[in-house]
């Protein structure tokens, strides 16, 4: 898998954030009042949680054995967790055996069971690709108001979270992933084939500026391919953001006069291939067969391709 889905599967940033002076408790849920911490066996000084909005599909449950694994191997001198953010997909995950009871719980309750054991160091890692409203819940919330803010008072002091930030944060990531990505698609597009790339996105006003890595990371993917294949055909799209839904790639595709007897290979831009990537979003039926209605032109969604960029190869 992409070794630099970084701060996935790289260190840890450094830099500590400051305890945010919030109000809220953290603790207190009018809806969950029978929730209880979480109770484990500690075994080492650091803790590191492993935070994704979570899947209802079984097939991302491998994904995410594959990213904690390397994540153990990297840091052999730290307790591992992992938790989803989304309730429902909890529940799903719960009914259908795949977490086993004690497994159920949310990062804040994680994030207490670190104060209540501890624990000298404390990351929380997002497994979100861009730093959108999810991402944002688990640094504002989470990290600075189930952790970082209840810590400020404790004797001894602790060290604050460090919250590891998004796959495409900075110029270097776009860089990174992008060459990953595009060279995934060597043969497609040494033969003349397109590619799109899928990617969640997010439609509030309040998240678009969330929504610029997919632009910068589709500009640098078309020169880079051009470059070293030959073949700018590379686009990508959402299932969320109004500017670039499919219907985008669509006219794309269009305007660069993609040939029709050539093949276009679709991609989930999104840690896992799950729900949006195996679903028009609202609706039941997977975005190839309601947008990309030309009979002329071939659509691929390759079987092995088909699980999202936490499972493709590292360099």
């Amino acid at each position: 898998m992409i070794d630099t889905m970084k701060k996935l599967f790289r260190p840890l940033l450094p830099v500590a954030l400051a305890a945010a002076a919030l109000t809220v408790s953290c603790s207190k849920n009018d809806d969950e009042t029978n929730r209880k911490i979480v109770n484990y066996e500690k075994k080492h000084d650091t803790a590191i949680l492993l935070v994704t909005f979570g899947s209802t599909y079984d097939d991302p449950q491998t994904t995410y054995k594959a990213q904690i694994a390397q994540f153990e191997k990297a840091f052999p001198e730290a307790d591992f967790f992992f938790s989803f953010t989304a309730k429902t997909c909890i529940n799903r995950w719960l009914a259908d055996g795949q977490f086993a009871p004690g497994d159920d719980v949310t990062p804040d309750l994680y994030l207490q069971s670190f104060i209540e054991k501890n624990y000298e160091n404390v990351y929380v890692q997002s497994l979100h690709v861009i730093p959108g409203e999810e991402f944002q819940l688990l640094r504002d919330y989470y990290v600075k108001t189930c952790y970082n803010f209840q810590i400020q008072d404790l004797v001894p002091e602790r060290n604050p979270a460090v919250c590891g930030e998004a796959l495409l944060h900075s110029d270097q990531d776009i860089e990174t992933v992008g060459k990953v990505l595009v060279e995934a698609f060597e043969t497609q597009l040494k033969a003349g084939e397109a590619v799109a790339f899928i990617g969640h996105g997010n439609p509030l006003p309040d998240y678009a500026h969330a929504n610029v890595p997919y632009w910068e990371i589709q500009a640098f993917m078309k020169q880079y391919a051009k470059t070293k294949y030959g073949n700018d055909n590379i686009f990508v799209g959402t299932v969320d953001d109004p500017a670039m839904l499919i219907d985008y790639v669509v006219e794309e595709l269009k305007k660069a006069n993609f040939d029709k007897t050539k093949t276009v290979n679709l991609h989930p831009l999104m840690s896992i291939a799950g729900d949006h990537a195996n679903k028009r979003h609202g609706q039941r039926r997977r975005p190839r067969k309601l947008d990309f209605d030309d009979p002329g032109r071939r659509l691929v969604e390759r079987g092995e391709r088909q699980k999202g960029v936490g499972r493709l190869p590292g360099h």
